[in-house]
């Protein structure tokens, strides 16, 4: 991280012309210098979001594959099952006709 200096001494003369009192001038040059010595380097950059958006959309683009596959298991199993309770119900019929 690169650091420029700054001196306090004259942002503290510059808060007292603008009419702060010496501790809130010395407070405010105190806030200002914490805030510069911020360690941003932990913050996500446009790539971190970019891979991690490509990460979602891979595995969003599994499990909807994985679903697909569910779905169509479950439809072929309930289309064999109906298949067969209509073939028992038209065999039944047939049998209990007249002759």
């Amino acid at each position: 991280m690169t650091t420029v200096g700054m001196d306090t001494h004259d942002v503290v003369k510059e808060l007292l012309a603008a009419g702060f009192t010496e501790d809130q001038a010395e407070a405010v040059t105190r806030l200002m210098c914490k805030a510069r010595d911020i360690d941003l380097s932990n913050l996500a950059t446009k790539a971190d979001l970019a891979a991690t958006k490509a990460e979602l959309l891979a595995t969003l683009q599994v499990s909807l594959a994985e679903t697909k596959a569910d779905i169509l298991k479950w439809m072929v199993g309930t289309i064999g099952v109906q298949t067969v309770v209509i073939l028992g119900a038209v065999v039944t019929i047939v049998r209990l006709l007249p002759k």
